[in-house]
């Protein structure tokens, strides 16, 4: 399957921990490689697919998605994965969330008194030399709006991506109120980012494996909120349109 393919799926992830169960059910699967890592081909839930992880971080996602995308075409690309939810977003671990916007959550000056976005430091910019700042990137609203309905359970909003997760109550807060996210993670607007510059539809879901602001072990479920996700991307694939 290498090479572009019109009627072609990409499932990513971060980790293989987000997609063993989406490997324990790729039917006729070939092992293919982007660089030095393996990439699985084959289908699921009847839809053919090319499924591969790009590692934790921003740096390490945009690095692998940017060579997965260079070397294969698709018709979108689903990325799943866990997040971590934010005190108001009413979201609960085993709980689906689907993005409206990807932020880059700490990208930016922190001062005495607050925080200022990259994009509000009125840096100097030239289009034509390099990309402009990005604080903030739309996700595929029609995938979205169909995503909704085959997924009526799952909540819609902003998903904050960070290097620096919350693992406090104080930062939880902050960035819930400066951004009005809903769920953190630490690889999706990387991943919206690049998506944007190849024009491959994005939908991101992710399963929420434990409430932001803690540390405590006793409300982490990342296994729980590794298999939410792929029971909705299977659920998706089952359901997804044929032209």
């Amino acid at each position: 399957m290498a090479g572009s393919s019109a009627d072609m799926l990409i499932i990513f992830a971060a980790s293989p921990l987000e997609t063993n169960l989406l490997r324990k059910n790729i039917r006729n699967m070939q092992i293919l490689h982007c660089g030095s890592v393996q990439v699985f081909s084959g289908t699921l839930q009847g839809r053919n697919i090319l499924l591969s992880h790009g590692g934790v971080g921003q740096v390490n996602m945009a690095a692998q998605l940017t060579r997965l995308l260079s070397e294969y075409s698709s018709e979108a690309m689903l990325l799943c994965g866990c997040g971590g939810s934010y005190p108001d977003s009413g979201l609960q671990v085993g709980d689906l969330a689907l993005a409206e916007t990807e932020i880059y959550g700490d990208l930016g000056v922190a001062t005495v008194d607050k925080f200022i976005p990259l994009d509000q430091l009125n840096l100097p910019q030239n289009p034509q030399l390099a990309p402009i700042i990005q604080q903030s990137i739309s996700l595929n609203p029609d995938l979205l709006k169909w995503a909704q309905e085959i997924l009526p359970n799952a909540t819609h909003g902003t998903f904050v991506t960070v290097n620096l997760c919350s693992g406090n109550t104080d930062l939880s807060l902050e960035l819930q109120q400066r951004t009005g996210g809903i769920c953190e993670n630490m690889e999706g607007a990387a991943a919206a980012q690049v998506c944007a510059e190849f024009k491959i539809p994005l939908l991101e879901l992710r399963g929420i494996s434990n409430p932001t602001g803690t540390r405590d072990p006793q409300q982490w479920d990342i296994h729980r909120g590794a298999e939410a996700a792929q029971w909705g991307i299977l659920e998706l694939l089952e359901n997804w349109p044929v032209e």
